[in-house]
């Protein structure tokens, strides 16, 4: 069997699986144990699949923003566990931003006593906001209708002025070769700006961001602490040195 049959006939299981084991490799294409470890550090180098313990994983790429209701309806269990963690970090008084997300949505609740005052992007965010009472500062900027985010050079602009306590960003992809990743150069270029305006920088994310790549990178592990859940931390070892 060529090469690049091999690849492709891992491929395609991986499309099926997710996820395959060594053992599971030597089964399915039935050569030397050296030749599939070739095999898998030439697929890994050509950002073809990702490396996992015992075996290889898919990276799952997504090039587009869902919709924001369709996002609201996922995990929403996981995401209300994931924001009652980021919502301890927060002290009394601290002046944060919020990006747009379906996660950071449910730490609003959470800030109802702490007299924060928030900067958000996030026109979802909005009447949560004002449900609490919460000292709110909406950027200015295009909004973006699939996501309710307002991103742009105007955002950029507006958000140049504050230094934040601590941001909270959501993110469309995570992976030990990209960082934390977003399908759209507008709101990739806004976080990255925020980042830089924080003492503090904290990426929410739930077990289905962990091993996907979008298009853009807008952060390093090195700048931002990842927060999510006990069953995410479980099933992603290989991250716990980025894990807050």
């Amino acid at each position: 069997m060529l090469e690049i049959e091999r690849f492709e006939k891992i491929l395609l299981e991986l499309e099926k699986k997710g996820k395959l084991s060594y053992q599971e490799l030597d089964e399915l294409i039935d050569v030397s144990n050296s030749t599939i470890r070739r095999d898998v550090e030439k697929m890994y180098s050509n950002g073809l699949l990702t490396k996992i313990k015992g075996g290889v994983a898919q990276i799952k790429r997504l090039n587009f923003d869902l919709d924001v209701m369709d996002r609201f309806n996922e995990n929403i269990s996981e995401k209300k566990k994931i924001a009652e963690k980021a919502a301890k970090i927060i002290k009394k008084g601290d002046f944060i931003y919020l990006d747009a997300g379906t996660t950071i949505f449910y730490v609003i609740e959470k800030l109802k006593d702490l007299d924060v005052t928030v900067v958000t992007n996030g026109l979802m965010h909005l009447e949560e906001l004002m449900k609490y009472k919460i000292k709110t500062v909406v950027l200015g900027g295009e909004i973006k209708g699939q996501t309710g985010a307002i991103v742009g050079v105007e955002a950029i602009n507006f958000i140049s002025k504050y230094r934040f306590d601590k941001c909270f960003l959501g993110t469309n992809g995570i992976s030990l070769d990209t960082g934390f990743t977003t399908p759209e150069v507008n709101e990739a270029y806004l976080k990255k700006k925020a980042i830089e305006l924080s003492e503090e920088s904290f990426v929410l994310a739930d077990k289905r961001k962990f091993n996907r790549v979008s298009n853009i990178n807008f952060s390093s592990f090195k700048e931002c602490k990842i927060i999510t859940s006990k069953e995410a931390i479980k099933e992603n070892n290989r991250y716990k040195k980025y894990f807050y």
